[in-house]
């Protein structure tokens, strides 16, 4: 019964922590200042895209003269509009919405690199809380050591050269714990900074449950649909496709519409303007340089898929060999708590001294501390595998 009570327990508190890190990432996606700048500025881009599909403005001019000694006088009003060819406006329409994609999912990649970050934080807070508590333990354990070996000198039982080893290591481990703390609280602070500024209630102290992770292959297939780095290339890449074929209808002749009035004493004139702009020069130089702009996205887009697959890669074999070693350590753990067991009931029965006793006692520590470094670097390898799903 005290092992199903236990058990709900453990379960109940890596829940939290799961919980407790979801809730501090959603603070951050709301808080953060950098990403409530980056979505200000993802939205002016969108404008700007918007606005370069619209006709130019109107032109209106006006001219009143007049004869040098004499009462008649002139005026002329001109009022023309300029357009395009129709099809370049539907063409500068896709490439605007393959722009506006683009954008979209920059910010996505923005969002999930800074979620990440904020996950990392979270479980290496995690680790230096638990190793603080070790830390702590060490030092508790060393310090007790320290007094009993000052009776133990008086009788002769120990060395003076003991009781220094002895202060020694109570010295580093003061110092280690003091480190550590430091370590703790810039982590902390910049978790806080993460979010805005914004005090982060978040007092996991144990890992969450291991997330599942996909088979490399399968992940590798999302990766390819989904990972926002990608899209920003794929679109990258439409985007300057389309440019190109917009550049194209650029190319064809443009037209002027407009009214013309003019005035001369008594007569009037009004009539209608129309005109043709023929683009000579800059048509060819855009189209070059979107057909330079392609071969730069395609030449992107398939490095980025290099290095990701490799880097996926990497990470799979880092997950299989940190799996492997923290099962390991766990078997060991087991070890251990039968080990302390018969330390602690050897200590009692005073069949071992004190001194021993925590001698012994720190040596367990060890294995703990290494522990907890695999487990901290195994969730990290899993949070950069899984940061799609963020």
């Amino acid at each position: 019964m005290r092992k199903i009570i236990f058990s709900l327990l453990l379960f109940s508190t890596l829940s939290v922590s799961a919980q407790n890190i979801d809730k501090v990432l959603q603070d951050i996606e709301q808080n953060n200042t950098s990403l409530k700048a980056y979505r200000h500025l993802n939205e002016t881009q969108r404008i700007e895209a918007r606005s370069g599909n619209v006709p130019e403005n109107p032109e209106v001019e006006m001219m009143r003269g007049w004869k040098k000694g004499g009462d008649e006088k002139a005026m002329e009003i001109d009022v023309a509009q300029g357009f395009d060819f129709p099809s370049a406006y539907v063409a500068r329409r896709k490439a605007a919405n393959a722009k506006i994609e683009q954008l979209g999912h920059e910010q996505n990649a923005y969002r999930q690199e800074l979620l990440l970050e904020g996950k990392i934080l979270c479980i290496n807070i995690i680790a230096l809380r638990q190793e603080l508590a070790i830390l702590t333990d060490r030092v508790e354990n060393t310090r007790r050591m320290a007094q009993a070996q000052v009776m133990a000198l008086e009788k002769g039982e120990i060395s003076i050269l003991d009781k220094n080893l002895t202060d020694m290591e109570l010295a580093d481990l003061q110092n280690q714990h003091s480190l550590k703390a430091i370590e703790l609280q810039t982590a902390e602070e910049n978790l806080q900074n993460l979010n805005g500024g914004v005090a982060v209630d978040f007092a996991g102290a144990d890992y969450p449950m291991t997330e599942e992770v996909l088979p490399q292959d399968v992940m590798w297939r999302e990766y390819q649909e989904r990972a926002p780095q990608l899209l920003v290339l794929m679109s990258e890449q439409k985007n300057a496709e389309l440019s190109l074929k917009a550049s194209r209808h650029e190319a064809l002749p443009g037209f002027k519409v407009g009214y013309h009035f003019e005035q001369e004493g008594e007569d009037k004139l009004n009539g209608i303007v129309v005109g043709m702009t023929v683009p000579l020069w800059g048509s060819r130089r855009h189209i070059r340089q979107n057909k330079a702009q392609i071969e730069y996205a395609k030449a992107q887009l398939v490095s980025e898929q290099i290095n990701m697959q490799s880097t996926l890669k990497e990470l799979y074999a880092r997950y299989e060999i940190l799996q492997k070693t923290l099962s390991q350590l766990q078997g060991i753990a087991d070890n251990q708590t039968s080990v302390e067991n018969y330390l602690h009931q050897a200590f009692t029965a005073g069949k071992l001294s004190e001194i021993d006793y925590l001698t012994e006692l720190n040596k367990l520590y060890t294995v703990r501390e290494q522990r907890i470094a695999v487990e901290r670097d195994l969730h990290l390898v899993i949070a950069e595998i899984n940061a799609l799903n963020l």
